[in-house]
Order: structure tokens, then C-alpha cells, then sequence
């Protein structure tokens, strides 16, 4: 298990330092004595421009996750394979397929904003995985995350093109990091597409453990319905995780909720803000 853990917000959707550059999008910098990663690139090269403002050096960082493939969260990979080079890039295989939102006024490419191949000639190494996988010691990739929760929904307006046709996107590559440490569970999700539910009692099977000590990321709860709201969050409280950490898509009114039924377990982070295993929770 791990027993020191820094979680360093390099990319979100706020930010409180006017130093640093907030952006519709996610990226976290894991550093662990096992090793540490990037999950997570955002969408543009602000996460760079970020980790330059808190002088902290990403050269040794070789291994990137990606949690699923729209544009907010890979749009930075060219930047980053750019600047330090080779570089293994851990994500599901239908993170590179044609993804698009619908709108009343025409669909929109929101997919990643590169061409596998003209990043692989660029020095990435794509390691496509779809079941759980341990990457580093006591770090996992989720796999493809089962959907059983019955108030958890992959939203309609998502689609992706395949061959001349629009279906729906079921984002089955929609992935978590599960940190396994002394004090429990660190889950890390991108948007949760999944569900939160899903996330957290997937993670749960997959380490056999239900001692979950932080979840953390975007939960995707923003146009979520106040009824399925209240269940997601009642069930949440049944995993019971010590501190919850939302960010990017979770939306105010979910955020609002969170307070109310956890309290100070809630940590409102910000970019460049970092949740340390040492002293949370101490």
C-alpha cells in the first residue's frame, strides 16, 4: 500500500491564484515513492504553463492516463509528447473513435484533438487497456467500469461516428485511477461518466476493500435531475468515503448537496492546490 501520496491540480475548471490559469478541463499530477503519473492532460497547454508557475518539473514524468477521450481531457497529450518526448500513454482503445455532442443547433466534435498516429511518430506508446490493470505498484487503471446502478445514465446527446453513421456513445472508455494507500481507497475520476456510484463500488470489487478515503474528480452531476441527485448523493453516503474532492463537471447545485450531507469532509480544491496523504485527514 502506498504510504505518502501527492495529488497536485495542474488544470480545472477554477482557479484562485491569478498566477494560474484555470480551463474547462482536468489534469492531475500523481506522485507517489512507487511512482508517479499524469492523469489527465486538459485541453490546451495550460497544465504545463501551470506546473511552470509552481516550479514543479515534469521531465521524469513518463506515463500519462487518460480517463476517456473528449477534448478536456486530452487535448494537452501533443504539448506534453512535444516537450519531453517519449512517453507511455495508458487509456482505452475508443479513446481515439469520433466523438460528438448534440446540441438543438448541430453536433459538435468534442473527441481528441490529435491523430494517434502522428503522436505515436512523435514518441507516444499507446497501451490500450480494458479490463483492471495494475500499472505501477498500488496503482490501477479501472477497466471498462460496469453500469448497475439504475439512476446512473450515459447522456443521449453524447454519439460517436462509426463508418458513415452517428450511434450513441455508451463511453465505455471512461476509466478511473485507483490509488490503493494505507489510509484506504484514493479514487480519481476524469468526468465520471459512469457514475460515481459505479466508480466507487467497481473500485471497491476490484482491491476488495470498502474503505474508500478520498474520491476525487469530475462526477459529471451538472445536468443531473435534483431526484437522481439526492440518490446518487444517498448512496454515496452509504460508500462512505472519508473526503469527497469535486471537481470540473460536478456542478454547483451537486457541490451545494455534498455540504450539506458531508460537511467539512468536502474539500473544494482549486488549481494548484494539492491534497497530501500525509496531512489529510491528520
Amino acid at each position: 500500500m502506498l504510504e505518502h501520496l501527492k495529488l497536485t491540480i495542474l488544470t480545472e475548471n477554477r482557479a484562485a491564484n491569478p498566477h494560474l490559469l484555470a480551463e474547462q478541463g482536468l489534469s492531475i499530477l500523481v506522485r507517489s515513492p512507487r511512482g508517479s503519473l499524469l492523469f489527465d492532460t486538459g485541453q490546451t497547454d495550460a497544465f504545463l504553463r501551470n506546473a511552470g508557475q509552481l516550479k514543479i518539473d515534469l521531465a521524469s514524468i513518463n506515463t500519462v492516463v487518460l480517463s476517456h477521450g473528449h477534448y478536456d481531457h486530452t487535448g494537452g497529450l501533443p504539448f506534453f509528447i512535444k516537450k519531453f518526448g517519449k512517453t507511455r500513454v495508458i487509456c482505452h482503445p475508443a479513446v481515439v473513435n469520433k466523438k460528438f455532442e448534440v446540441y438543438p443547433g448541430g453536433r459538435l466534435d468534442i473527441g481528441v484533438p490529435w491523430e494517434e498516429r502522428k503522436l505515436h511518430s512523435s514518441g507516444a506508446e499507446f497501451v490500450f487497456k480494458t479490463n483492471p490493470a495494475q500499472i505501477m505498484p498500488d496503482i490501477w487503471i479501472s477497466g471498462e467500469i460496469p453500469r448497475n446502478s439504475k439512476y446512473e445514465h450515459i447522456d443521449e446527446r453524447y454519439q460517436e461516428r462509426v463508418l458513415e453513421s452517428y450511434i450513441h456513445d455508451e463511453l465505455h472508455d471512461d476509466m478511473a485511477l485507483i490509488l490503493n494507500t494505507v489510509k484506504g481507497l484514493v479514487i480519481l475520476m476524469g468526468c465520471g461518466h459512469s457514475g460515481v456510484i459505479n466508480t466507487a463500488r467497481h473500485a471497491m470489487r476490484i482491491l476488495g476493500t470498502k474503505n474508500i478515503f478520498v474520491i476525487m474528480g469530475g462526477m459529471h452531476l451538472s445536468h443531473v435531475p435534483k431526484e437522481r441527485l439526492e440518490q446518487i448523493i444517498g448512496n454515496l453516503r452509504r460508500i462512505n468515503p472519508r473526503f469527497i474532492v469535486p471537481l470540473h463537471c460536478t456542478g454547483f447545485e451537486a457541490i451545494q448537496m455534498m455540504f450539506r450531507r458531508f460537511k467539512d469532509r468536502v474539500k473544494l480544491l482549486n488549481v494548484g492546490d494539492t491534497l497530501d496523504l500525509d496531512t489529510l485527514g491528520a
